[in-house]
């Protein structure tokens, strides 16, 4: 049942249906509560439809769970195992498009509230659900660096230089996380790339204009 309700939240986002994204929504809280999928998609639905206040309370609620009830032995963000809010987190994050991007606009949600380090987890629960999205990675070393999580960000970057050697947002991003950790050597050296990597699109730039 929870797989099914969980396809249905994918569908029904992945064509804008908001009404019913949010009956569904509803109906795993009303099953499952306090279950942090639930709440975290109902927080996204309501701040699209602009019911921002709502979104800020239940993001809160979602933090005051965390606090209240920790779950032993499970990753930051993550319900406990063995439970039907496990199950739901897992249903949520494996491997979907649609999911991918509800998890990823949450983030982005998150973001625009000024709650970066909640918006975290929802960019890695988006990259369970895509692993391959390059989006997602350039997220996860933003939003980490924002929040001073610089092992994540560099992470995050690292799997983003890793899909796309030449990507510029890559190279920034371990540069800036090399100059907090003061080894400026390293950080040089990621700058470098980055110059000689503009360079390059801005000549590709000037060629294709001069092709017109």
């Amino acid at each position: 049942m929870i797989r099914t309700l969980v396809e249905l939240l994918g569908n029904f986002y992945a064509r804008s249906d908001f009404a019913n994204f949010e009956a569904i929504a509803r109906s795993l809280l009303s099953a499952i509560p306090n279950d942090q999928v639930s709440m975290y998609f109902l927080g996204l639905v309501y701040y699209r439809t602009g019911r921002v206040n709502d979104a800020i309370r239940i993001f809160d609620r979602v933090v005051r769970r965390r606090h209240e009830a920790p779950a032993d032995g499970a990753e930051a963000g993550e319900p406990a195992p063995a439970s039907a809010a496990a199950v739901c987190y897992q249903e949520a994050t494996r491997e979907s498009p649609d999911l991918a991007r509800a998890w990823y606009d949450v983030g982005t949600t998150l973001v625009e509230l000024g709650k970066v380090e909640q918006a975290l987890p929802a960019f890695q629960s988006a990259l369970s659900a895509q692993p391959e999205s390059a989006q997602t990675m350039l997220a996860i070393g933003q939003t980490a660096l924002r929040a001073g999580d610089l092992a994540c960000a560099e992470e995050g970057f690292s799997r983003l230089r890793a899909v796309q050697p030449n990507s510029g947002d890559a190279y920034e991003g371990l540069g800036q996380i090399y100059r907090k950790r003061r080894d400026f050597a390293t950080a040089r050296a990621c700058f470098t790339r980055l110059r000689t990597l503009r360079q390059g699109i801005d000549s590709l730039r000037r060629r294709r204009r001069h092709a017109r």
